[in-house]
């Protein structure tokens, strides 16, 4: 059963409106090779910008509208069944290299990552040392014993936001404590940051909004199952068992963020990478994202800013934005 939350829907609203999102065809296959100059030699003080994106706010804070996931600098691969993978990341990205991509986010307009606590900042805070301003968007998880540990080192370490993670909150609904949550939303802005709640279920969402916790925004799993090893029809888990799919639902995604008012950050768009990125960031624009989360590696980045500029040049929305 899809959640009715008693308000005009998604679907209605495409019915009657003379702007109703179309997706538009696929202009490319994949990411070609980045060759832009502007890599660090040195740790001396960053380049200017060299472009800008086009920006949002969350809480009366700006973050550009593409803002860089942490997952491949850390070494998580949703690889499927190919075991090397994780291996292959870790061993690419160096040090060195993750000062290179932070550098070439910023350059090309990026200003915001996002990256779990535990995974250590020390080549983001060597960023800052530069002269950086990459903002930093902080997943942190409750301890073994309940505790706010890893959402107050997030804070210290110099978090802008910080939320719990997907599968945390999801848990966390799933036994009924939603109180859990309303405790980590409180903690964070006690501590004069913003907070933010993570979901791979649009249950989590739906019972966040249901409770009336109002965090400052959402980080949202959403995907189209336009790729070849999206989930099958027997497949209805949130997530895919064969670590395939991160969104079980995207139309009743889209249906239900409509009405939410909080500005929703939607990550997994590209299905790890089963998805072109032409494809990919229209179909997360257009379906109501406010921004979206993206791992990228160094070769990327400039393509990936370009194809975010031309996508919300033209872009066809439904959903007001949120910010």
């Amino acid at each position: 059963m899809k959640p009715n939350i008693g308000k005009q829907s998604r679907r209605q609203f495409i019915k009657v409106s003379a702007t109703a999102a179309v997706v538009a065809p696929t202009v490319a296959l994949g990411q070609g090779a980045n060759n832009d100059k502007s890599a660090p030699t040195d740790l001396g003080p960053l380049p200017p910008p060299k472009e800008t994106l086009p920006q949002g706010k969350i809480r009366g804070v700006e973050f550009s509208r593409l803002i860089l996931g942490g997952n491949l600098m850390g070494g998580y691969a949703h690889s499927r069944d190919l075991a090397y993978v994780s291996a292959l990341m870790q061993r690419y990205n160096t040090d060195a290299k993750i000062l290179e991509t932070l550098e070439l986010a910023e350059t090309h307009g990026i200003n915001a990552m996002n990256s779990w606590v535990r995974d250590g900042i020390s080549q983001l805070q060597k960023h800052w040392k530069r002269g950086g301003k990459m903002k930093w968007i902080a997943q942190a998880r409750l301890t073994a014993e309940g505790g706010l540990d890893q959402f107050k080192q997030a804070i210290d370490l110099g978090a802008t936001a910080v939320h719990v993670t997907g599968d945390v909150a999801d848990a966390l609904v799933k036994q009924g404590k939603i109180e859990t949550i309303a405790k980590i939303i409180s903690f964070i802005r006690d501590q004069k940051c913003i907070a933010g709640v993570g979901a791979h279920g649009l249950g989590t969402v739906v019972a966040v909004e249901k409770a009336g916790l109002n965090p400052d925004f959402y980080v949202k799993t959403y995907h189209s199952h336009d790729y070849y090893t999206a989930p099958r029809e027997d497949e209805t888990d949130d997530l895919g068992k064969h670590d395939n799919s991160w969104c079980k639902d995207p139309e009743e995604v889209a249906d239900f963020m409509f009405n939410v008012k909080q500005p929703w950050i939607a990550f997994k768009v590209l299905a790890a990478g089963a998805i072109p990125p032409q494809r990919g960031f229209r179909f997360a624009f257009e379906g109501g994202a406010d921004f979206i989360l993206v791992g990228m590696f160094d070769w990327q980045i400039a393509e990936d800013v370009k194809i975010v500029k031309e996508v919300l040049a033209d872009v066809k929305r439904t959903r007001p934005w949120r910010s």
